[in-house]
């Protein structure tokens, strides 16, 4: 009875303890991750060959005029880019340019959003100009449509 009275009290100390109200958690910037397909085939134009992996994407910040750092990930045949869009309510204007070829501007709203202790930065728009523009509900990744023809 001693042992069980002894148990209980600890275990009542370690829960009424376990947790401080200073918590602070953040889910970290809103990111983009970007698919570059031909318009009419559907194909990704990094692995049909109209664009070359190896040559170089630049995202540059039209406000600020300065390149954006940028992951480009073609990892089990995926061919797409990833990039940051920031910690804070914002609008953004990018331009992606690939093998010296502007492709696409995207214009981008985020907000950030908190609730209780926690906060986080979601994309609230995203549009794009010189392309059409196609969100998978699934994977969340956006679809840039080009038109290669013309």
């Amino acid at each position: 009875m001693k042992k069980l009275l002894s148990i209980s009290l600890l275990l009542v100390l370690i829960l009424t303890t376990g947790c401080g109200s200073d918590v602070l958690c953040s889910t970290g910037p809103a990111t983009i991750t970007v698919e570059f397909v031909d318009k009419d085939s559907g194909e990704n134009l990094f692995e049909n060959g109209t664009f070359d992996s190896k040559k170089e994407v630049t995202i540059t910040d039209l406000d600020q005029n300065k390149v954006i750092e940028s992951a480009y990930v073609n990892s089990d045949k995926l061919n797409r880019l990833t990039f940051s869009l920031g910690w804070e309510s914002k609008s953004l204007k990018y331009a992606i340019t690939i093998e010296g070829k502007n492709v696409c501007e995207i214009y981008a709203v985020t907000e950030k959003r908190t609730g209780g202790e926690c906060s986080s930065v979601a994309i609230k728009s995203v549009e794009v100009k010189n392309a059409e523009l196609k969100q998978d509900n699934t994977t969340g990744v956006y679809k840039i449509l080009i038109n290669t023809k013309g």
